[in-house]
């Protein structure tokens, strides 16, 4: 008598049951026969390897496991949001998914994501996609109940097992060439900073294999963003940020972040890039060998870009924006709602996506936004004077950037070209066009690893377009140095003093504690960055750094990876030292320009220099 299909895959011993019929398909058969050529071992003996590889991988979908993860598990972790999903372009993606799998690619905030985008695809009648996540959250209840509804772990590190790397790509391929569709986060992680991650695309390798083996002809890569107006975790995150230690997930871990999860705290906002196909994608890269060298790279940056463009504005974005402009000077409503109104000036001539951020051209609205922030301690509120006053709260200046840096792809090449004008400004060069340039580019070769630029030609294009809304008239202001100061002065508002110090901050502290490193001792990177942490408070005590949330350790990390890329990290030759001093130099440079730029004259009202003249006439 046999079993029905429903009851073998709610068995607890499903997954184990699905790795043996995998194994035994003619892909995997052939796979683990080469494998077992390469290594000189008998196929038997490889084969009970790789079975026991796609056993920690291999899931099922089961009725009782796809209603425990709905009914259970997810509204413990989607209770705390009003989710806010693009509805049009999730029926296109139906569309779409008639004919193609495809694979979600989510930014990353919250562990409540996969729950949020379950959430959608269940209202909306889609295609659930397989989600692959983290084996170190493959324990009890979590770990059954995902791999019983189509999750799929992965060991956070792959190490050198060849038999798994092997077992994981030909499982990957398995699953696209049935035609199920995928879903992961290719940051990596939880973001801590609240932008996106430099992109991790080791899988995107195996969609390539998929298709360039004939296994699969196409799959649509779904750019998808993931936004928080809030979340109850961030505090946590900075506190690991700070410390280094991240607790261990299991079953107390989860009952306590379902426990936090139970207050609501604002909307979330789940939207959609445009859909990118990656067989068009290799098509274009054609037969040539560089350009095939570099497409997986360029996909997963593309699809990154499209997250950023799909991203909406959030009102606590812009709130913190304009509260962090004053440090720990506390700001009275309407002085919060005339720095908010330039803002949203700029994100309508732009045409940025927002939620509901018109409700801030209304000073209701911007008490609303102030109170949400009030309630979850990332703002301090004064009533007892003459008039409320609001500010971050102290030590919460990492949670109020971690929300304003939602937003802040949106700014950043406002930011760049304003500190590049102002540094340009006061060179001394000749040919202060030429100047200008070479420090745009500078600075954008500096945050390469902080955020997603076009290339070269359409990030000098994009540049033009910030020219244009940052004055009409610039191209009759930039002949001479003090015409180019007179412009930045007279501007409704400055975006780089409030944007940049975080991201230059942070890269000074790390340059620095690098000059002073023996250049012939390697960097081991924790402790590198521990004492990275430790510095970088002493500066912030003794006032050397005014933006505290600039101790990050993700950033620290970052700025690591750029130290790499231009050849500073690994021990040299004896050019090393000077050029360790030459990039704390640059870095100490920007930070100091960036602070010239900040005390450019009155900003109490986010309001120009000029203005306020004009208003005290």
């Amino acid at each position: 008598m046999k079993l029905s299909r429903e009851l073998i895959d709610s068995s607890p011993l499903a997954p184990r049951l699905e790795a043996r019929r995998v194994v035994k398909l003619p892909r995997f058969r052939a796979e683990i026969e080469a494998l077992a050529a390469k290594l000189g071992r008998p196929v038997e003996q490889v084969t009970r390897e790789a079975r026991s590889r796609l056993a920690e991988m291999a899931s099922v979908r089961s009725h009782s496991g796809l209603w425990l993860w709905d009914h259970a598990l997810g509204p413990a972790h989607t209770r705390a949001f009003t989710v806010d999903a693009d509805s049009a372009a999730m029926a296109r993606l139906k569309k779409l998914n008639e004919k193609h799998s495809l694979i979600y690619l989510p930014s990353h905030r919250s562990y409540a994501d996969v729950f949020v985008t379950s959430k959608i695809f269940s209202a909306h009648g889609a295609k659930r996609p397989r989600v692959l996540g983290g084996d170190n959250l493959r324990f009890f209840p979590l770990g059954p109940i995902a791999r019983h509804s189509g999750g799929v772990f992965i060991r956070r590190s792959l190490g050198n097992d060849i038999i798994y790397k092997a077992m994981l790509r030909e499982y990957f391929v398995h699953l696209v060439a049935s035609g199920e569709n995928l879903e992961w986060y290719m940051e990596g992680g939880r973001s801590r900073t609240g932008k996106l991650r430099p992109p991790k695309y080791g899988l995107l390798n195996y969609l390539v294999h998929a298709i360039r083996s004939g296994a699969a002809k196409d799959v649509i890569l779904v750019p998808t963003s993931i936004c928080y107006d809030q979340l109850h975790e961030v505090r946590a995150m900075m506190d690991q940020e700070t410390s280094g230690a991240k607790p261990k997930e299991g079953l107390p871990w989860l009952i306590d972040y379902a426990r936090t999860q139970q207050t609501w705290i604002g909307h979330v906002y789940v939207r959609f890039g445009e859909p990118m196909s990656l067989a068009e994608r290799l098509a274009e890269a054609g037969e040539d060998a560089e350009r095939n060298k570099y497409v997986v790279e360029k996909s997963a940056f593309e699809v990154f870009k499209r997250i950023n463009l799909a991203t909406p504005v959030t009102t606590q974005a812009l709130a913190t924006l304009a509260l962090l402009t004053s440090g720990d000077r506390a700001l009275t409503l309407d002085e919060v709602f005339r720095r908010t109104i330039p803002l949203l000036d700029y994100l309508r001539a732009r045409s940025v996506p927002v939620s509901q951020v018109e409700s801030l051209r209304h000073h209701h609205g911007v008490l609303e936004t102030l109170d949400t922030l009030v309630k979850t301690n990332v703002v301090e509120g004064f009533r007892d004077g003459a008039e409320p006053v609001y500010r971050i709260s102290p030590g919460q200046h990492a949670v109020a950037a971690y929300y304003r840096n939602s937003a802040v792809h949106w700014f950043i090449n406002r930011a760049i070209l304003e500190l590049a004008m102002w540094k340009a400004a006061n060179s001394g060069a000749e040919d202060l066009v030429k100047a200008g340039k070479q420090e745009t580019l500078a600075l954008r070769d500096l945050l390469k690893f902080e955020f997603i630029f076009s290339d070269r030609a359409g990030f000098r294009d994009e540049l033009l377009v910030e020219s244009d809304l940052f004055d009409p008239d610039w191209r009759n202001r930039i002949a001479t140095a003090q015409l180019r100061k007179d412009m930045i002065a007279d501007a409704p508002f400055l975006m780089a003093p409030t944007v940049l110090p975080t991201f230059l901050e942070a890269y000074w502290v790390v340059a620095e504690r690098l000059a002073a490193h023996p250049t012939g001792a390697a960097v081991e990177e924790k402790k590198f960055i521990d004492a990275c942490m430790s510095v970088g408070r002493q500066w912030v005590l003794q006032q050397r750094l005014t933006h505290p949330e600039c101790l990050s350790r993700e950033l620290f990390g970052n700025a690591l990876k750029l130290i790499a890329n231009r050849g500073l990290l690994v021990p040299g030759d004896a050019t090393l030292a000077a050029r360790r001093a030459a990039f704390a130099r640059e870095c100490e440079s920007h930070v100091q320009a960036i602070n010239e730029l900040g005390r450019l004259g009155p900003r109490v009202a986010g309001v120009s220099k000029v203005e306020v003249a004009r208003a005290m006439a």
